[in-house]
């Protein structure tokens, strides 16, 4: 007699390490509706963000749907900015969601009309981020977000980040009049412009 193992049978570990190899979105257009039980470990997950230039905003808001239950659960951002629409990202999702739990953020070219209040906000009170990453190799960021930027992650009380990466032009008068680094940071990279 043969016996089947129907994937609904499979144990909550082999789920655990099924959905580490899945983004966010990826786990909730696949997974989420098919019962209540996958629907229950969904609750318990971490979730990783990611958002490249190939995605476009109807995926964004679906994602951004899930993430009204979910956004507790966010331990890993990595967003272009600036989507295959032409949709920038970064502030929408930052204005939807607190991700309370982030302990790794990486944006990539944000655009030059993307508030960032918001944004800076949430960092100041990531009290669990480990790693910050801004790769923005035009200038088309504010003198104002760049010095915010800088100031917030060199600053950044909590005791848990280790490594900060400013790959965007700063002006390291700004930089060197106000600042003193976080006794935490283990990796700093900064692009400077003299």
């Amino acid at each position: 007699m043969e016996s089947h193992t129907r994937f609904e049978d499979l144990s909550n570990e082999i789920f655990f390490e099924i959905f580490d190899y899945f983004d966010a979105l990826d786990i909730f257009t696949s997974f989420s509706l098919l019962n209540r039980r996958i629907s229950s470990i969904l609750q318990s997950i971490s979730l990783r963000i990611v958002i490249l230039k190939k995605h476009c905003r109807h995926q964004i808001d679906l994602l951004s749907s899930y993430l009204t239950f979910h956004d507790q659960q966010v331990t890993s951002i990595k967003i272009y900015d600036t989507i295959r629409d032409g949709s920038s990202i970064i502030s929408v999702l930052f204005n939807r969601h607190n991700f309370i739990n982030l302990k790794s953020c990486i944006f990539y070219a944000i655009n030059s009309s993307t508030r960032l209040d918001n944004v800076i906000k949430q960092i100041k009170n990531l009290h669990q981020l480990i790693s910050f990453t801004l790769y923005q190799h035009n200038n088309n960021l504010s003198n104002d977000d760049t010095n915010e930027f800088t100031h917030t992650l060199l600053m950044h009380k909590s005791s848990f980040i280790r490594s900060v990466i400013l790959q965007y032009p700063c002006n390291f008068l700004n930089i060197s009049k106000s600042m003193s680094v976080s006794s935490h940071l283990i990796s700093l990279k900064l692009s400077i412009l003299i």
